[in-house]
């Protein structure tokens, strides 16, 4: 009886979901957008309803708070089903839940059915063969769950093994215990028997036969009880072990990889073959060194098997990068609403594809409102100084990735359109000669690979081509021609009126980029006399308006685009500059 997925009607954000376990094992998507939701509920479902709430049909307030839709939903039904195979057939599990916290768990939808003694039946042997251990992202070793289940660990790995459990025999582990106890009665008697003894004998009424003894009433068990209640763990600081640091003391990454630990160590799955085990921990990478999360989460699904499942929900761009792009759910919220979404893959050589670009794209395209998609590494290095220039730490919230090349825009359009359901909001930034045959039209190229098919494609690169070697305003309007032809197709797309380099210099930051220049010329040439803007244009590699490139363009390097970028006043930039701020806040 293995639990196959779980479907949401009408809980907490959910308007709809459905939970694949086999597709999707780590969940993604920005603080209370609904991942711990989705752990929580599941949890509820299949740990706390006990026999009692089973019993009286009812949750308690507490309960319904964490399942109960945050927004208005009439009459419609809130309702958790859980699907599962049961000897090679589907079945279903359906738990609905009323206004007034009453529920009803069914193994078929009817209208005004009541919980029946064989579905409670069929929900109590779904449980006993599918156990969810939910591992909160907040972990502290001094905490009483910590603490509850470090000694749950201590016996079951400690204390059983040095206590008899059945006749015939003495381990050795017992034998220290009773030395423990016997050596406390004999090292204590004396005291007692010279201070307290003497005292009682003396206020005796009568004279006894025997002298007053003391007995240490304490049996081995509960000496082995001692010990575990008092045994704390810590790191042994030296090689004697005579000087330990308690794990309470050690760094908050430590504490929550001893936890998880101790958690993997308590599903035992290996042992219960017919029984599957979820593991859900939330965040594995809190608190953790980059490579350490690589390290911990590597271990983890390592440790999946056929009756275990891990479950992630992360923040960790290395955790991303690290897994299948197909495994990936990505949880959104739009206004109240929250949905999974997950990738709409069309083929193994896609899938291939993608996940050829999972080690670090996806954290790009998931940890971000919005994605700009260029073509090289200047671009991403001045954009991203733009945007600071004009929306300062809230640039971050957007990504810029780099396609090394006009020609590689298809792979990554074709995982935005694998998440085409997600609507995550996008923008190709390009030069003017990717329209052109001198490139072989390479973003047009791209985008039909992609998916994207142009309408007017005749007539758009008749204009593209009329518009070279004329000027400016040539170039401009064929640039805006080209957002506009793209856009029918439902594709954001920036073209550049020349290229990048070019609209970096204006008569404005002229002086300043010429210091820039001069500073980091390897040529002891003064850049800041004899060179108009034309020139020091096409010494920073432009092609320059009409396309006219010199052999060897002495500054065709990032890090001087971007210490040019960094002399300009968005205010008196480029029009070409101002037109991609635009377009980008437009996302």
């Amino acid at each position: 009886m293995k639990i196959k997925s779980f479907e949401f009607s009408h809980i907490k954000a959910f308007k709809s979901l459905t939970f694949d376990l086999k597709q999707t094992s780590v969940l993604i998507g920005q603080n209370d957008h609904g991942k711990s939701s989705i752990l929580k509920t599941i949890d509820i479902v299949l740990n706390q309803l006990n026999e009692d709430t089973l019993a009286a049909g009812a949750l308690h307030p507490d309960l319904a708070e964490r399942l109960l839709p945050i927004f208005p939903v009439n009459a419609r039904a809130r309702r958790i089903t859980i699907r599962y195979d049961d000897a090679g057939v589907e079945k279903a599990l359906h738990v609905t839940v009323r206004a007034d916290l009453t529920f009803t768990v069914l193994e078929a939808i009817t209208k005004n059915a009541k919980t029946t003694p064989a579905s409670l039946e069929a929900f109590r042997k779904l449980r006993d063969h599918n156990r969810f251990v939910l591992i909160p992202a907040l972990r502290d070793a001094s905490s009483p769950a910590f603490q509850e289940l470090l000694s749950r660990m201590l016996r079951e790995h400690g204390l059983s093994k040095m206590i008899p459990q059945k006749a015939g025999g003495t381990p050795k582990e017992y034998r220290v215990l009773k030395e423990i106890r016997d050596k406390i009665s004999k090292d204590i008697r004396p005291y007692i028997n010279d201070a307290l003894l003497p005292e009682i004998q003396k206020h005796f009424g009568f004279k006894t036969q025997h002298k007053l003894a003391l007995k240490f009433d304490v049996d081995v068990q509960d000496v082995g009880e001692w010990i575990m209640d008092n045994l704390r763990l810590g790191f042994q600081m030296t090689a004697s072990g005579e000087s330990t640091l308690a794990l309470s003391e050690a760094g908050s990454g430590v504490q929550s990889g001893v936890l998880l630990a101790l958690h993997r160590l308590a599903q035992k799955a290996a042992e219960n073959p017919d029984v599957q085990f979820i593991l859900a921990v939330e965040e594995p990478e809190a608190f953790l060194h980059p490579q350490r999360q690589k390290e911990l989460y590597q271990d983890i699904q390592s440790a999946k098997s056929e009756n275990l499942r891990v479950i992630v929900t992360t923040h960790s761009p290395y955790i991303v990068g690290e897994t299948p792009f197909s495994s990936l759910g990505l949880v959104r919220k739009q206004d109240q609403h929250s949905t999974l979404h997950t990738p709409a893959i069309a083929s193994k050589n896609e899938r291939e594809m993608f996940d050829a670009y999972s080690n670090e794209v996806n954290a790009l395209l998931f940890f971000a409102e919005k994605v700009v998609l260029v073509e090289g590494e200047s671009d991403a290095r001045v954009i991203r100084v733009l945007l600071q220039k004009k929306l300062g730490a809230e640039a971050h919230r957007i990504s810029i990735i780099s396609s090394a090349g006009n020609a590689n825009f298809s792979p990554f359009l074709r995982m935005i359109r694998a998440w085409r359901a997600a609507n995550i909001p996008h923008l190709i930034v390009t030069d003017f000669d990717s329209l052109t045959t001198s490139t072989d039209r390479a973003v047009i190229v791209g985008a039909e690979a992609a998916g994207y098919s142009l309408p007017g494609k005749a007539a758009f690169h008749a204009k593209v081509d009329s518009a070279l070697d004329k000027d400016e305003a040539d170039f401009n309007a064929a640039a805006i021609e080209a957002k506009t032809q793209f856009a029918t197709v439902g594709l954001n797309v920036f073209v550049f009126t020349s290229d990048l380099e070019y609209s970096l210099l204006t008569a404005a930051n002229k002086s300043a980029a010429a210091k820039v220049l001069t500073t980091v010329a390897t040529n002891n040439v003064n850049y800041e006399a004899g060179y108009d803007l034309n020139q020091l244009r096409r010494q920073l590699g432009s092609k320059g308006v009409p396309m006219n490139p010199i052999d060897k363009p002495q500054f065709k390097k990032p890090f001087v685009h971007q210490k040019i970028a960094e002399t300009i006043d968005i205010e008196n930039a480029h029009s070409d500059i101002g037109r991609l701020l635009e377009a980008i806040d437009a996302l």
